[in-house]
C-alpha cells in the first residue's frame, strides 16, 4: 500500500515548523488564504485560531476525515509562502531589515547550496525544516562531498536570511523519472517485479515480437539511467546511495531497514529504487547486489572464524571490515544462522551449530561446565531424543547410573554400566575384587543403591565367596522343567513358548524368552547366534542369551520384516520355537494346536497292558 508522504514526519508540529504561528496563536486564521477543502478540514477538527492549527502535526492532520496527502501538503506550502509574506513585509525592525537588493543578492547566492541542501535532506526524512537538515547531517558519517559543501555554505549564511523552499518528497522524484520513458509499465513489469514473464508474453500484451519488447526495455533503462546522473533527478540518485549504505552487499528481505524504506516510499517506489540501486532478489530471502555471493561471503567467514565454536558478535564485525563487500554485521549475524551453522544464544554471542546431535550436546556441556542428563542436553538443544544421545555418545562419556555426561577432559571416570565396572574391579584386582570395596566405590562415585549392587553380584557370571567376587568359569544355570513354565508348548521341533505381537514389535522390539524353555532347546548362556526362521533363506532371526541381565530372558530379535512379508500385525497369537539351528513361528491358533497334534501323532502307542489297566482304574 503506497504510504501518506507526510505520514513518517518527525512529529514536529506545525508551531515548531513555522515559527511565526507564536507572534499570531490568538488570532482568527485567514479564510482568504486557504481553499475550501482545507477550510472544511479545519471546521471538522474545531480548528479556528493559528494557535490551534499550530498545535497539530502532519500526522494529526491526516487523520481528520477526508484530510488528505494532498491537502496536507498544500497547507505546509501555504504557511510557508504566508510565512515568507509577513516577514518580507514585517517592516524595518525586524531580523529582514536589510536592504531588498541587498537582501536577493544574499538570496541568490545561497539558494543553489540550500536547494542542495534540502533535497539531500529529503533523501534521509520527510522532515524539510532546518533542524531536519542540521540532524541529517549529525546523524550520517558519509555524505556526498557535493552536499557537504553545500551546507557549509548554507551554515555560513545568517539563519534570518534562509528562503523557504519547497521540495518535492522523495517519492514524487521517483515517480518523475519514471515517467520519462517510453513505457513505465513495461520497465515496471521487468524491473520492479521479484520475476519477469517472458518476452514473448509481454509482447504478446503489447502486440510486438519478443524481441521488441527486450529492445525497448534496454532503451528504457538506459535512459533511466541516463537521467538519473543528472542534476534534476539527484535527489532519487543520493537515495540510491544511501539505500546502497543502508543495505550493504546483501540484506534480508524481511530486515527492519528494508521495511523501513518499504513503509516509506511505498512498494511501488520502493521496487523502483531497489532496481535503481541495482539490487536483485536471491531466492533464499535475500536481497543483494549483484557485485556479492552469499556463498563467497559464507566462505570467507568460515576461513577466519576457523576451528571456534564460539564468537562475539563484536568479532564478527571485525571479520566484516575485513570482506571486500561491505555486510553490515546485523546481516551477518541473520546470514550465519539461516546457514544452520550457527546460534544465536544471547547476550551477543554465537556458537557453532552445525554436525551431529553428539557434536551439539559437547558444546552445550561446554558452555554449562557441568555434567547433564540427556533430557537436559535435549531440552538445551531444543530437538532429538534421549535415545539418540544414549545410544551414541561420540565424544561424550556417561559419569554415573543417572547417566549423566560429561566431557573426557573433565577428569570423571566413565561408566559403563554395573556389569562392566565389576568386571574392570576383578581384572584390576588380578581375578578377585573386594564385594565392600565394590559397594563402598559404586554407591559414591555413580550413585548406585547398595540393594542394586548386591543383585548384580549375584548374576551368574560372577562368582561369589564370602567377601571376594570372581569371574564364573562358565555361567551358571540350574534349568527346570519347561513343562512347569506358562504358555510352553512342546512341538515335534522342540519347546515353545506362546507371545502377542505387539506394537513394540513392529518397531523392532525383540521377544523375551524364558531362559528354562532356550536351554532344554539346546541353547547356553551367552549365545549370540543369526538362524533362519521357518527355514526360510531370505529371513534371519537373532538369538540372545545375555547373561548381564538381571530377568536372565533370552531375546529373539529380528522378526519383523519377516512379520510383514507374511502380513501379520499387532494383536496376533504366535508360538516361538528356537533352537540352536532356526526359529519356528507357529502362526495363530489353528497352527499351534497343528503343533501339538503332530507332537500326540508322533508318540508310541500305549502297550495294550498298561491300557487295560488304565481302563481298570
Amino acid at each position: 500500500m503506497e504510504t501518506k508522504p507526510y505520514s513518517s514526519a518527525s512529529g514536529l508540529t506545525l508551531g515548531e515548523k513555522f515559527g511565526w504561528l507564536a507572534a499570531v496563536a490568538d488570532q482568527l486564521l485567514d479564510p482568504t488564504i486557504f481553499d475550501q477543502r482545507s477550510l472544511s478540514g479545519f471546521s471538522r477538527a474545531n480548528i479556528r485560531t493559528w494557535g490551534d492549527l499550530a498545535s497539530h502535526t502532519n500526522t494529526s492532520l491526516l487523520e481528520i476525515p477526508h484530510m488528505g496527502e494532498i491537502t496536507v501538503a498544500y497547507i505546509n506550502r501555504t504557511l510557508a509562502t504566508h510565512g515568507a509574506s509577513m516577514t518580507r513585509n514585517s517592516g524595518p525592525n525586524t531580523e529582514c531589515s536589510l536592504p531588498d537588493s541587498e537582501r536577493k543578492s544574499l538570496a541568490a547566492e545561497f539558494e543553489p547550496d540550500l536547494r542542495i541542501a534540502i533535497e539531500w535532506t529529503s533523501v534521509l526524512t520527510d522532515d524539510t525544516t532546518l533542524e531536519g537538515l542540521i540532524r541529517a547531517c549529525l546523524d550520517q558519517d558519509k555524505i556526498p562531498e557535493q552536499v557537504e559543501d553545500a551546507v557549509k555554505n548554507v551554515l555560513r549564511v545568517p539563519s534570518s536570511h534562509l528562503l523557504e523552499y519547497e521540495v518535492a518528497p522523495l517519492t514524487e522524484c521517483i515517480a518523475d523519472l519514471v515517467s520519462k520513458v517510453s513505457d513505465p509499465n513495461l520497465l515496471a513489469s521487468c524491473g520492479f517485479g521479484r520475476s519477469r514473464a517472458p518476452w514473448r508474453v509481454l509482447g504478446g500484451e503489447r502486440g510486438i515480437t519478443g524481441e521488441a519488447v527486450r529492445r525497448k526495455f534496454a532503451r528504457d533503462s538506459l535512459l533511466i539511467r541516463g537521467l538519473l546522473a543528472s542534476d534534476r533527478f539527484r535527489t532519487v540518485r543520493w537515495a540510491t546511495k544511501r539505500l546502497q549504505a543502508d543495505f550493504g552487499a546483501f540484506v534480508p528481505n524481511d530486515s527492519p531497514i528494508v521495511e523501513h524504506w518499504r513503509t516509506r516510499l511505498g512498494e511501488h517506489n520502493f521496487e523502483a529504487l531497489r532496481w535503481l540501486a541495482n539490487y536483485v532478489y536471491d531466492g533464499d530471502g535475500w536481497l543483494r547486489s549483484p557485485i556479492a555471493k552469499i556463498s563467497d561471503i559464507v566462505q570467507k567467514f568460515d576461513q577466519a572464524i576457523g576451528n571456534s565454536w564460539l564468537i562475539r558478535a563484536e568479532d564478527l564485525e571485525n571479520l566484516v571490515v575485513e570482506l571486500e563487500h561491505p555486510v553490515h554485521p546485523e546481516t551477518s549475524l541473520r546470514l550465519l544462522r539461516d546457514t544452520g551453522s550457527w546460534c544465536d544464544i544471547g547476550d551477543g554471542w554465537l556458537i557453532r551449530w552445525d554436525g551431529t546431535i553428539q557434536d551439539k550436546a559437547a558444546r552445550v556441556l561446554e558452555l554449562v561446565g557441568r555434567p547433564m542428563t540427556p533430557a537436559e542436553l535435549i531440552a538445551a538443544i531444543g530437538y532429538g531424543s534421549e535415545g539418540s544421545l544414549k545410544n551414541k555418545l561420540g565424544s561424550l562419556i556417561r559419569i554415573d547410573k543417572q547417566f549423566r555426561l560429561a566431557l573426557p577432559e573433565w577428569g570423571y571416570e566413565e561408566y559403563e554400566g554395573i556389569v562392566t565396572e565389576i568386571k574392570q574391579r576383578i581384572q584390576r584386582g588380578g581375578g578377585v575384587a573386594s564385594c565392600a570395596a565394590i559397594i563402598d566405590e559404586f554407591t559414591q562415585n555413580f550413585g548406585i543403591r547398595v540393594s542394586s549392587i548386591s543383585t548384580y553380584l549375584k548374576l551368574p557370571i560372577f562368582e561369589v565367596d564370602g567377601d571376594s567376587v570372581r569371574l564364573a568359569s562358565s555361567p551358571k544355570f540350574a534349568p527346570k522343567p519347561p513343562s512347569t513354565i506358562t504358555g510352553a508348548i512342546q512341538t515335534v521341533i522342540g519347546w515353545g513358548e506362546r507371545h502377542t505381537v505387539s506394537a513394540l514389535t513392529m518397531q523392532g522390539y525383540s521377544f523375551k524368552l524364558d531362559p528354562h524353555i532356550a536351554w532344554d532347546n539346546g541353547i547356553r548362556p551367552g549365545d549370540s547366534l543369526r538362524v533362519p526362521i521357518n527355514g526360510s533363506a531370505s529371513h534371519e532371526a537373532s538369538i540372545i542369551w545375555r547373561t548381564t541381565s538381571l530377568s536372565g530372558d533370552v531375546e529373539i530379535g529380528r522378526v519383523r520384516s519377516w512379520l510383514e512379508d507374511q502380513a501379520i500385525g499387532p494383536g496376533e497369537d504366535l508360538l516361538l520355537c528356537p533352537t540352536p539351528d532356526g526359529v519356528t513361528i507357529y502362526v495363530g491358533e489353528t497352527q499351534i494346536a497343528s503343533a501339538r497334534d503332530a507332537l500326540e501323532a508322533k508318540a508310541p502307542p500305549i502297550h495294550p497292558d498298561i491300557a487295560a489297566l488304565m481302563e481298570d482304574l
